[in-house]
């Protein structure tokens, strides 16, 4: 392309920042963020970047690279610590915090809510209730008597696009994206309902907020920032039009069925897995998991005449794993300095190995080895090390939330009624019983399958097809794949025949919940490497097609919110008095799929929802919106709020390369007469990305901070700080 005039001199170039992601935590201001990252095992904050006592440091950064603005957000569980009840001490804090941005000549830019409430709001029905617009505005009230007249720039909902996942989730993933979470057994028209009112009461909430901050300051410049999908142009009007000719909410319910069922379902050999099967993060891209009933841990079996005590003294030797096992696939993650892993069909065959002197251990779950312990007393034992928690769910197929919700229902019924604590008495007498059922705690999507939900009214809802359920109520037995060599867990005795183990009375307990008769179930024994192939059918090769169909065909991916504002919605979302309220046009924009990379979909809304490894990198799209939105809005400024990378996305592209790509298209739109205000890179600095595991997949920093090793915290300039400081310097690139 040619080169572009630099940008004009009155171009806002900033940083973003937001409170939680930055602010150390204070059990005093627990925010709803806060409960949902411990209650699903997620990675807390701790004491994220210090913000909250470095604020001068990092402002001060920010204008050492050039920047003329600096986005913040305000802890509104810190400034509302009670209903009604406000804290003058935080007012301080934040009027300091502005006060610093605006003595090093920048315009602080202040955002109210940023995917986090106070935990009362919550407990008074959150943001789907039907007075939380007043709610907000009381907040909203509070900060603009004391800020009106500091603050130019205000944002009230970040990315008010995406909060639409706390109430709905894909027929593909198991977990909601973020909270609140509507409770286990939502059905899709729940689902749908509750992201209905969602909608409305952000547009209502916000134009009470912007009448308000108007009030106190009738310059103010007051706005939203929706993350846009980052589809092509023509694709995206194609997805605007799902929402634009809705009617009623039952159009909106109706429609959100293709998102949160899958059209195709697999028809299998068995119902569902129940033969010690660990979730993982590759198999949930096959299969639907419940909520976890049992936690093993990765340890090692060797010889009880073995000198090994520690899996550091196996260097140089060889282990055997068991085929299509966790302990196949993580292996050289867990024991790194053995020099040869030997990989058996079955455990027999393992054993047999470290009989002979072929292998020196046997990695598999404690609980699987246990059970071979058990039955040959006396000639194996157990390392104390553990080396990874392995989470056993029941596995059934994708898109069928009815058999799913039937399934969680009897996991959590055997876990809580005492069932879950005798059987492991029965079935492990030497172990200790837990002192509770099993509660997970790891990162990212898998935290989920611990089935801790927010206690919420369901809305009423009508009964939908059970589909799957129904073909398996109509045959009148389940049919339900184990193991029949796991002593402890699923094992068939060779001359009565008969089953036993913990995994077989949870079958019960789940053909109980069905059919109100634990006997209608039928066992099928399985092979680790048979266990999801006997689940499939050939079906599932249509999967990327069902899921671009669900993302293309449904007003979820839309452009909501501006198409809102432009009045371009239906009423019973965005209500008239509503249009038109906002003074500039916001949005962030990440990640993009050209004409050409259409099957790139699933990757995009992978990124979408926090999984960037990934994530699909095209600056043409950012050109296209920025057009686009000049026309929906003649006249009106445009802020691009967010846009930023990991350090590396779409397996080559730097961060720094990226914000030159990203800055070229803004020149061009500018060249195009486009009136871009401003451009906020994020982030500032590494922070906590919204329970995350912290490391190069989710640090957007420009100042790189170790969060998990650098007791002082320290502020590393990175070399994309240095490009866009020069970005900066030559207003372009």
């Amino acid at each position: 392309m040619s080169n572009f005039s630099p940008l004009s001199k009155s171009f806002l170039f900033g940083v973003a920042t937001a409170d939680h992601q930055v602010e150390a935590y204070d059990p005093r201001y627990r925010d709803i963020r806060d409960e949902w990252e411990e209650r699903r095992g997620l990675t807390a904050r701790g004491r994220a970047t210090d913000f909250w006592n470095r604020y001068a440091e990092d402002i001060a950064l920010a204008k050492s690279l050039g920047c003329k603005a600096f986005r913040f957000s305000l802890a509104w569980s810190r400034i509302e610590p009670q209903p009604g009840e406000f804290n003058e001490e935080a007012f301080d804090h934040y009027r300091e915090l502005i006060s610093t941005i605006r003595s090093h000549g920048m315009e602080p830019i202040l955002t109210l809510h940023h995917f986090t409430h106070p935990l009362h709001v919550e407990g008074r029905g959150g943001l789907i209730a039907e007075n939380f617009p007043t709610m907000y505005a009381s907040y909203a009230t509070e900060v603009a008597k004391r800020f009106g007249n500091l603050v130019r720039y205000w944002i009230t909902f970040n990315e008010p696009s995406q909060l639409i996942y706390g109430y709905v989730k894909p027929w593909w993933e198991r977990a909601y994206f973020m909270p609140p979470g509507l409770p286990r057994g939502a059905s899709m028209g729940q689902q749908m309902n509750a992201v209905g009112d969602l909608m409305r009461n952000l547009f209502v909430a916000h134009t009470k907020a912007r009448t308000i901050i108007k009030q106190f300051n009738p310059n103010a410049q007051v706005g939203a920032n929706p993350m846009l999908l980052g589809l092509p142009l023509w694709l995206q009007r194609i997805v605007d039009f799902n929402v634009t000719r809705l009617r009623s909410k039952e159009d909106l319910v109706a429609q959100g069925k293709r998102f949160t069922e899958r059209a195709m379902l697999d028809k299998g050999q068995v119902d569902m897995l129940i033969a010690t099967l660990t979730v993982t993060e590759e198999r949930q891209e096959e299969v639907a998991f419940s909520e976890a009933y049992y936690i093993a841990e990765q340890t090692l079996l060797v010889k009880s005449e073995s000198s090994i005590q520690h899996p550091q003294d196996l260097t140089g030797q060889t282990v055997a794993v068991v085929k299509s096992t966790t302990a196949e696939m993580m292996v050289e993650q867990l024991l790194p300095s053995v020099s040869g892993v030997k990989v058996l069909p079955n455990y027999p065959e393992a054993l047999r190995a470290l009989d002979n002197e072929q292998v020196s251990a046997i990695l598999s779950d404690d609980t699987i080895l246990l059970g071979l312990i058990q039955q040959y007393p006396g000639q194996y034992r157990l390392l104390n090390d553990k080396l990874s928690q392995e989470p056993y769910a029941v596995a059934v197929v994708k898109g069928d939330r009815e058999l799913l919700n039937q399934v969680d229902i009897a996991v959590r019924q055997f876990k809580e009624s005492g069932a879950w604590a005798d059987s492991f008495s029965r079935y492990f007498p030497s172990q200790p019983v837990p002192p509770e059922p099993p509660r997970l705690g790891r990162r990212s999507t898998l935290g989920d399958i611990t089935g801790r939900d927010v206690g919420r009214p369901i809305i009423p809802d009508q009964p939908l097809p059970k589909r799957l359920l129904s073909r398996i109520q109509k045959r009148g037995y389940l049919i339900v794949a184990v193991k029949d060599n796991v002593p402890g867990f699923g094992y068939r005795d060779p001359e009565a025949g008969k089953y036993s183990g913990l995994e077989i009375d949870l079958a019960r307990a789940v053909a109980q919940q069905i059919f109100g008769d634990p006997n209608k179930v039928m066992f099928r024994p399985v092979k680790s490497e048979e266990r999801l192939p006997l689940l499939h059918s050939m079906l599932r090769i249509f999967d990327p097609i069902q899921k671009i169909f669900s993302i293309l065909s449904t007003s979820l991916t839309s452009n909501w919110w501006h198409l809102g504002m432009a009045g371009k919605l239906p009423t019973f979302l965005c209500p008239q008095e509503c249009v038109g309220q906002q003074d500039f046009v916001g949005f962030d924009y990440y990640w993009g799929i050209s004409n050409l990379r259409i099957n790139r979909i699933k990757q995009l809304m992978d990124a979408a929802v926090g999984r960037y490894a990934n994530a699909p990198v095209w600056s043409g799209v950012l050109y296209d919106m920025l057009k686009f939105h000049a026309k929906l809005f003649p006249g009106k400024e445009i802020l691009i709020v967010e846009n930023g990378c990991v350090d590396v996305a779409d397996s080559t592209v730097k961060r720094e390369d990226y914000i030159r790509q990203h800055m070229r298209e803004v020149q061009r739109a500018c060249h195009e007469g486009v009136n871009v205000k401003g451009y906020m890179c994020w982030s500032m600095t590494s922070n906590r990305e919204w329970g995350l595991k912290f490391d190069h997949h989710s640090d957007f920093g420009l100042y790189h901070i170790d969060l998990d090793t650098d007791p002082d915290l320290q502020r590393q300039p990175t070399h994309s700080a240095q490009i866009y400081q020069e970005i900066i310097e030559k207003r372009g690139v």
